[in-house]
């Protein structure tokens, strides 16, 4: 495997999993009269991923990668309005970096920290009257995680990982004609992944 890493540096790797978010307490504003607290009930979810990375060596790596999750929602505006359905999802690209351990095995764990921009995550708000939709973009975080490659032969390596990831105090506006925006959101998803990887 030692061998294989230090020949074949480039990697690109495909990924999805299970995504669970936390219930979202966050402040509202003209969305149900005036201001609200807003109660956001999550299901878990899914997400999907493409990431392109270069390999230093045996230990150290680093990856631009593209996330795409979505999870869905009940909601509860100040106590008095509730949408039973809807969703939360983010479009989000990461700058991460890895550290591998070295084994003796064909096991190649690591743990690893990156960088998050979300280019955009949106709520959308069903089952109660009209459709109402709201979103942002531009806010930055970070996540950090932990997995292991095993090799299916010299180029290919299936993976599997845990994540979390963390966007603070985001605020989404109402989209169209959509009145009112969320304010003090916290999105922080945990995510249980399977991938492949491919090295060039």
């Amino acid at each position: 495997l030692q061998q294989a890493v230090a020949e074949n540096d480039w990697f690109a790797r495909a990924y999805g999993g299970y995504s669970q978010l936390s219930d979202i307490d966050a402040d509202s504003s003209r969305i149900v009269d005036g201001d609200s607290a807003a109660d956001i009930s999550v299901d878990g979810g899914y997400m999907a991923g493409l990431g392109l990375g270069y390999r230093y060596g045996s230990n150290w790596a680093v990856e631009v990668a593209w996330e795409y999750r979505t999870n869905d929602t009940e909601t509860n505006i100040g106590g008095r309005e509730t949408y039973p359905d809807g969703n939360i999802a983010s479009s989000t690209v990461f700058l991460n970096g890895y550290y591998h351990f070295a084994t003796d095995s064909k096991w190649d764990p690591y743990i690893g920290a990156g960088l998050g921009w979300l280019q955009e995550v949106d709520i959308d708000l069903e089952g109660n009257g009209p459709f109402r939709s709201y979103s942002g973009d531009g806010d930055t975080g970070f996540q950090v995680f932990a997995g292991a490659n095993y090799p299916l032969s010299e180029r290919w390596l299936l993976q599997g990982e845990i994540r979390y990831a963390s966007f603070t105090d985001l605020d989404l506006e109402g989209e169209g004609k959509t009145d009112g925006e969320f304010s003090s959101l916290d999105y922080e998803p945990l995510t249980v992944q399977l991938g492949i990887q491919y090295r060039f």
